[in-house]
């Protein structure tokens, strides 16, 4: 009888029917409490309808009554990277093998963390383990191209990809997997391409949705830039990245600082200093806008979230002061309204980032918020009695260099698990 309801429930489980699913393996239970493959399948479904709570605590009990069994630690594993516990994960997966030193599946899991941890190495020779032992096995041949071609080895890469594609040519993971590479590689229509087979595999893929954007984005120039220095940024490991970031800093102030004490050299530092910072502002501001434009792409109300169409709305208000403040400015020859435009395009970057998320929660919102504030504040005075360099102009300058800080500080956690 238990055999019957946990035959009827995989199969529910498969078609994506959790909780019919759910119901018949709570009904299972109840005959046999202890039924190892239930608990396990209970877990399963919990997981797919987001309720890692519930899946945990369903493995806990399978573990408890058969400690030896590898499918357990490797499931909870994923429960927690799920949750965003990578270590727990590892040590999970490790126990996982030695258990079984023969299931590919833990290797291969193990070399995407090591993948996601930036071990780009690592990640490959676990891939080869894997693939040691199952030579078709899917995750193992993504992890191994990714890695390979983070280490530079693009030739390899492209060869493993296509042994991954000639594995299941209409597995939607490997093309989202095959069109980052080409995005990365700076091929963005053929990445396209790969973008639109893996969503019409599964059109719920968000890796590949994300990906499309991107691709679609890229057809401009400017963006094709912004996406190699993210890309570039993006495989340094934590220290690095500040290591770039306050070594781009310390250089330029240091620049001119030699440009002020040293007249002869002035005409040629000041150009190179003012290149720099416009070119560190365009690393904050061509996402935005990029973003905006992209809204009246008529893919983008499938491809951006709710939060994302907050952000564009945001976006599209502050870029619309600083034009109108820019206008003014022009119009009435009033230093003030370019205060104005000044204040709109910086208060675009936190605004355009509001929905990232971070611990503690809101950080996001509140800083740009507090910065609107600070601005609004800096600006009523300045209209009202015609100082222009009361304190509230010098608060919002020093917020925006803070929130820079912060927001790099965010966007490294978020890319370094």
């Amino acid at each position: 009888m238990i055999e019957a309801l946990y035959e009827r429930a995989y199969l529910l489980f498969q078609q994506r029917r959790y909780p019919q699913a759910e119901q018949l393996l709570n009904q299972a239970l109840t005959q046999d409490p202890n039924s190892i493959s239930c608990l396990h399948l209970l877990a399963e479904v919990n997981l797919a309808q987001d309720d890692p709570k519930k899946a945990n605590h369903f493995i806990d009990i399978a573990i408890g009554l058969s400690p030896s069994t590898d499918l357990l630690y490797a499931t909870k594993a994923r429960i927690m990277l799920d949750v965003e516990r990578y270590d727990d994960a590892e040590e999970l997966l490790k126990e996982a093998i030695s258990l079984n030193p023969q299931e590919p599946q833990n290797y291969a899991m193990l070399a995407h963390i090591s993948l996601s941890r930036k071990r780009y190495k690592e990640a490959e020779q676990l891939a080869e383990k894997s693939l040691s032992l199952d030579p078709a096995n899917l995750l193992a041949l993504n992890v191994k191209s990714t890695a390979q071609l983070k280490q530079n080895k693009k030739a390899e890469s492209e060869e493993t990809l296509k042994g991954a594609l000639g594995e299941n040519p209409e597995d939607s993971y490997t093309h989202t997997n095959y069109g980052w590479n080409k995005l990365e590689t700076g091929q963005h229509k053929k990445a396209l391409e790969h973008f639109k087979e893996a969503l019409r595999y599964d059109p719920n893929n968000s890796y590949a949705q994300s990906g499309m954007m991107e691709a679609l984005q890229a057809k401009y120039f400017v963006y094709r830039w912004f996406l190699k220095y993210q890309f570039w940024i993006g495989n340094m490991a934590a220290k690095y990245q500040w290591y770039f970031i306050i070594g781009f800093y310390a250089g330029t102030r240091l620049l001119r600082y030699v440009a002020d004490s040293v007249p002869a050299l002035e005409p040629f530092l000041s150009p190179i200093v003012i290149l720099l910072a416009l070119v560190a502002l365009s690393t904050w501001i061509i996402g935005p806008i990029s973003k905006l434009l992209f809204s009246f792409n008529k893919y983008a109300k499938f491809l951006l979230s709710k939060k994302e169409k907050q952000a564009v709305i945001f976006t599209g208000t502050c870029v619309f002061t600083s034009l109108s403040g820019v206008a003014a400015y022009f119009a009435l020859e009033d230093g003030r309204f370019l205060m104005v435009a000044i204040a709109g395009l910086i208060l675009m970057i936190p605004w355009s980032m509001f929905y990232l998320e971070t611990k503690p929660k809101y950080m996001m919102p509140l800083a740009a918020g507090i910065m609107t504030i600070i601005a609004s504040v800096a600006l009523f005075i300045s209209f009202t009695t015609g100082n222009v360099d009361n304190p509230f102009v010098i608060g919002f300058l020093i917020s925006f260099f803070a929130f820079q800080w912060f927001a790099n500080a965010v966007s490294i956690k978020r890319g370094n698990i």
